[in-house]
């Protein structure tokens, strides 16, 4: 395995250090492994295009205040 050096804010490397020790790391490359892989699984779970969610987002127009129990209503109609 080839290994390199990267640069990481001061705040990053504490975060990172907070995760080994979360997870019981022996190294911080393997606590980075670790978010890596849990960071691409989670990409992998979405599937969409943003592009569609903001192109719809020309249509929408202000509703005032709304309940949030009624929502069902306001993205349905009246039953």
């Amino acid at each position: 395995m080839e290994y390199t050096t990267i640069r990481v804010s001061v705040m990053d490397k504490k975060r990172l250090e907070r995760l080994a020790r979360l997870l019981k790391c022996k190294s911080l490359s393997e606590a980075l492994r670790y978010a890596l892989s849990a960071a691409e699984r989670e990409i992998d779970k979405v599937k969409g295009d943003l592009n569609y969610v903001l192109a719809s987002l020309k249509y929408a127009k202000d509703v005032g205040e709304t309940q949030a129990e009624d929502v069902d209503k306001y993205l349905y109609g009246e039953d």
